[in-house]
């Protein structure tokens, strides 16, 4: 009797350590909400994100050894597709902005790299770099600002 209690324990024991263990890990993460200066961005559970803009910024791509310019000023960036690099959404609203607005990366930050802090959520990663620009990567894609310009 006490051989049976002991391996119907063991194998009960077996049988619930998956499914505590992956509670954890099957947790979904949410959506992470940070400003840089004036910039407001959210990064997503799918580790997509969109960065709302205060005021409209000059964006070009990167292509080759060429600068080629997006032909208007644009009020949003996301990378939303991994097959799609950052790109201008024109959304109603500031969709990446939480009412009242989002906390500082520094109260957020998942660390700290040379230049400043860094968030990383869900597979992607945005940081504060030398002379207070800003880049992201999320998706095998990124962009990167400073001033009043953004580079993807």
């Amino acid at each position: 009797m006490k051989r049976s209690t002991k391996i119907a324990g063991a194998l009960a024991a077996v049988a619930a350590a998956p499914i505590l263990a992956a509670g954890n890990a099957q947790a979904d993460p949410g959506t992470v909400y940070f400003s840089v200066g004036s910039t407001n961005c959210a990064i997503f559970a799918n580790g997509s994100l969109g960065c709302d803009l205060a005021s409209p910024m000059y964006m070009s791509y990167y292509i080759g050894d060429t600068y080629v310019p997006v032909p208007v000023p644009v009020n949003e960036i996301a990378i939303d597709q991994p097959w799609l690099p950052a790109h201008p959404t024109f959304d109603p609203g500031t969709p990446y902005t939480l009412p009242g607005g989002n906390p500082r990366i520094d109260d957020v930050k998942t660390g700290s790299g040379q230049w400043g802090p860094i968030i990383e959520h869900a597979g992607a990663s945005c940081q504060v770099g030398f002379h207070g620009s800003f880049a992201c990567q999320a998706l095998g894609r990124g962009f990167s600002t400073y001033g009043s310009t953004i580079v993807a």
